[in-house]
């Protein structure tokens, strides 16, 4: 889901302007330093509502909540905004940067309270109803999110983020002409809106037109070359269309503008596995399963990469805490019964976990099917197993009795000396 955050917010632009929105929106706030007031912008160029005048006061208390937030000096930043949302309450812009910074602290009942006091102060900004629809959605909420992201464009009929959640949601169900029309309109609010040109290429990779996806994404990085979700999605377009080697380097370029960036390290981790440099893929998956300790699927990639560097009580280990966080995650299951049988030769325990696929995996048949051609394998190897200790008991009981049986060999006479002539 995408959102107005703070990952672009209080960075002031030129000309005194202030920037609202991740990846720069229309200006949401002019300071003019020859009066008392200021004015707020809208965001509908085809029908603008009349500004509300901002007193200066407030502007210059939000003016120290950018320097403090520019800072690092979050409480300083929290402060100041406040003091500005207080001093006017017309003044949305504060209370919006209020509600994203409280938001990405993880305050979320106190991001949503602050929401809908921009949508009740500020009938013109959809802001903040469209971040509300994304905590719905990000709650299991969708249907109270879609209707959010509506209510957001009936208030502001050009609001980017609204229309750009709307794509996603088109796209997945294949309505590549209502994904495409909508990031359009977001465009048409923010020509340089970053996720869009994103929204955009991710609608051209699922339609399989290739080329254009690429072109979409050597535009936006005209515009952000910093932008780690462009060069991820630029290596799976270069992927599908077996450029490998410039592949790596976009996944490398994506992590190089953010170490944390957790896709791009999981495609490394992939991609380097695929050709059995382990080594490299278990550091990736590594360093994502930092930023998302408790991602199941990154959990067991890693112990799959550690079996690859012959490590194996390190891949036992993460199965079994996948395992232990999920006991239905059936593919957790058949990769220890794969580490059991070809790598530990514990055969039974082996048999187990395949039955635990099959008890847990309804799904995907191909999992399935070769867990149970595993199982006869482990049945067949169990009984070779079997047999073969039995006959080496055999063996040993046969060598001893023949040994007990064997009649001892009379010591043998002492060589007479030969008589002195």
């Amino acid at each position: 889901m995408l959102r107005r955050s703070l990952r672009a917010l209080l960075v002031p632009a030129l000309s005194g302007t202030f920037l609202i929105a991740c990846g720069g929106s229309q200006p949401k706030v002019a300071a003019n330093s020859e009066s008392d007031e200021s004015t707020s912008s809208g965001r509908d160029p085809a029908n603008p509502p009349p500004p509300p005048k901002v007193k200066r006061a407030a502007v210059e208390a939000f003016k120290e909540g950018v320097a403090a937030y520019r800072a690092g000096r979050l409480s300083d930043a929290e402060s100041s905004l406040k003091e500005a949302a207080d001093e006017d309450e017309k003044f949305s812009v504060a209370t919006f940067n209020l509600g994203a910074l409280a938001e990405s602290q993880g305050k979320l009942d106190e991001a949503k309270e602050l929401y809908k006091k921009v949508a009740s102060r500020d009938p013109h900004d959809a802001d903040g109803l469209v971040n509300l629809a994304v905590l719905a959605a990000e709650e299991g909420r969708q249907g109270e999110a879609d209707a959010g992201y509506q209510q957001a464009i009936q208030v502001e009929p050009l609001n980017g983020y609204a229309h750009l959640n709307l794509a996603m949601a088109s796209k997945n169900r294949k309505d590549f002409a209502d994904a495409v029309k909508r990031v359009r309109t977001a465009l048409k609010e923010d020509s340089q809106n970053v996720d869009a040109y994103v929204v955009l290429a991710w609608t051209y990779y699922d339609m399989g037109r290739l080329e254009l996806a690429k072109l979409v994404c050597f535009q936006a990085l005209t515009i952000s070359d910093k932008s780690p979700a462009v060069h991820n999605l630029l290596g799976l377009v270069q992927m599908r269309m077996s450029d490998v080697t410039k592949a790596m380097a976009s996944f490398q370029k994506a992590v190089e503008a953010d170490p944390k960036y957790v896709p791009a390290l999981v495609n490394i981790g992939a991609l380097a596995f695929s050709y059995k440099d382990y080594e490299t893929s278990y550091r990736s998956f590594d360093q994502a399963s930092k930023s998302e300790p408790k991602d199941l699927e990154i959990m067991l990639s890693k112990g799959v990469a550690a079996r690859g560097m012959g490590n194996l009580e390190e891949a036992e280990k993460l199965y079994r805490a996948v395992i232990a966080a999920d006991e239905k995650f059936a593919r957790a299951w058949y990769d220890l019964g794969v580490l059991q049988q070809e790598f530990q030769q514990k055969l039974a325990d082996a048999q187990k976990s395949f039955e635990n696929v099959l008890r847990y995996e309804q799904g995907n048949p191909d999992l399935r099917k070769d867990a149970s051609e595993r199982i006869k394998q482990a049945q067949i190897q169990q009984q070779n197993q079997k047999e073969a200790e039995e006959m080496m008991k055999q063996q040993a009981e046969a060598d001893k009795k023949a040994a007990a049986e064997k009649p001892a060999t009379p010591p043998s006479a002492p060589a007479s000396e030969s008589p002195t002539p």
